[in-house]
């Protein structure tokens, strides 16, 4: 049954801006993006006309396709929601379900001194998930089998979706559209290789796809209409301190890591987008694009890896709240500029200082 959109939805009608969204992966810092969503989903004046994601940000754009499809905005947001939870209540059954005491009374949400998280550690460095894993147990194939409707999803035209994966053998990139969503395609896009078995589709073996775009910006530049693409950023850009101790070497480089499609994509927008502004492209021949950053870069500044493995659902939910707080602020700055220029910081953020003095 169709969910009746609520009033800021039914107001906001008038003014709606069609935009594409492009989400972060991060396992559970994911949520983060839920709450993101919620509040555009919330606010009634956002057409999605696609979407595209790695990892978390594939399940949580898929939940927003389906719920969408079942119910419109509210619908989506039900639907992830509903995602949310079932992660949630899979880990209860987890050796890493429980943070640590120490981490419990430092008001930490990080799983550094939770003994099963630290079992889980050392245990991983020295054998693989073949391994480790022979029975390969996954209770995310289940939740996620139990959450999508791949059949009606792969007939759904009202919106587009776009997964990456990352292509064991060649390293090159593999985008997975709508028409052809299976179960595997979105458990190749969140397939970490030191905790999953490396995931067949169509005969080939992928892995996590944010090692090679996390996000993909070029599905939705090429394949949507719309000149407006908003990234929902979840590993900080910019750290002022020095990493010196093994954990914060190890959790910076996965953030550089994770970053590193993000920061190539950007550079290739801003050049291209100046040279359409000068000129010297005709704005007939290509598309210019207008990128926006929701984000809040404080809230994950305490967070490393090990909390991306954290299934509490207070982690869940406060991640959820500050994302909600984050795209209601960058709706208050920004709504206005939409289809009209760049917001999102490319030249501080993700244009080096050399190549930023050439830029202007």
């Amino acid at each position: 049954m169709t969910s009746k959109p609520d009033a800021k939805e039914e107001k906001g009608n008038s003014k709606t801006k069609r935009v594409a969204i492009a989400m972060q992966g991060g396992g559970s810092h994911g949520a983060f993006s839920w709450g993101v969503m919620d509040r555009l989903l919330e606010d009634g004046r956002f057409e999605i006309e696609g979407l595209t994601g790695t990892s978390a940000g594939g399940m949580n754009a898929a939940a927003v396709v389906q719920g969408m499809m079942k119910g419109g905005n509210q619908g989506a947001r039900e639907e992830m929601r509903e995602f949310w939870k079932a992660i949630s209540d899979s880990g209860k059954n987890s050796m890493l379900n429980n943070r640590g005491p120490i981490d419990k009374m430092l008001g930490k949400y990080t799983m550094y001194h939770s003994p099963g998280y630290i079992m889980f550690d050392y245990l991983s460095r020295i054998f693989s998930p073949y391994e480790l894993n022979p029975m390969q147990v996954d209770p995310l194939k289940d939740v996620i089998m139990k959450s999508f409707d791949f059949d009606a999803l792969r007939q759904y035209k009202g919106m587009k979706l776009f997964l990456c994966a990352t292509h064991v053998y060649t390293g090159k990139l593999r985008i997975f559209s709508l028409n052809e969503l299976r179960p595997e395609c979105l458990l190749a896009t969140a397939c970490l290789p030191t905790i999953h078995n490396a995931v067949m589709v169509d005969g080939e073996y992928y892995w996590d796809g944010g090692f090679i775009g996390n996000p993909v910006f070029f599905p939705l530049i090429y394949d949507c209409e719309t000149p407006d693409i908003i990234m929902i950023q979840l590993n900080p850009t910019v750290r002022e301190k020095l990493p010196k101790t093994t954990r914060e070497i190890s959790d910076r480089l996965n953030e550089v890591t994770n970053n590193a499609s993000v920061v190539r994509e950007m550079r290739a927008v801003s050049f291209i987008s100046d040279l359409i502004d000068d000129g010297v492209i005709p704005k007939d021949k290509m598309k210019r694009v207008f990128m926006h950053v929701i984000e809040d870069e404080e809230v994950f500044m305490e967070l490393g890896w090990s909390s991306k493995l954290n299934t509490e659902w207070e982690f869940f939910t406060y991640l959820f709240e500050k994302g909600r707080i984050a795209a209601d602020k960058w709706i208050k700055t920004n709504y206005d500029k939409i289809g009209k220029e760049s917001t999102a910081p490319i030249r501080e953020h993700f244009v080096g200082e050399r190549w930023q003095k050439n830029l202007g």
